[in-house]
């Protein structure tokens, strides 16, 4: 589904509580170029980001918010809208 950027912060934190472990979002733009990707693990929250930088980050739940405003910042500087969807670990080859 596509979300604008003012509400994708809220949508994902919204999205991230409902999700089971093992589990994960992504994040692209409409050219899908770039993305962030965030995995929910055992030992907490899994972010990669893979465009202008490519990073990886493990964060707990209550550091996801800054840490996601600032990559839609810097990932997505121009889009109006974001392409948000459910990955399963094992679909996503990151690990």
């Amino acid at each position: 589904m596509q979300v604008e950027t003012g509400r994708l912060v809220h949508a994902v934190l919204g999205c991230l509580q409902r999700l089971e472990a093992e589990k994960g979002l992504l994040l692209q733009p409409y050219k899908k170029d770039r993305s962030v990707l965030i995995l929910k693990t055992d030992e907490g929250l899994r972010v990669v980001e893979d465009g202008f930088v490519k990073k990886e980050y493990l964060v707990g739940e209550d550091k996801v918010r800054k840490l996601l405003k600032k990559l839609i910042r810097k990932e997505f500087p121009r889009s109006n809208r974001v392409w948000l969807s459910r990955v399963d670990i094992k679909k996503a080859n990151c690990l």
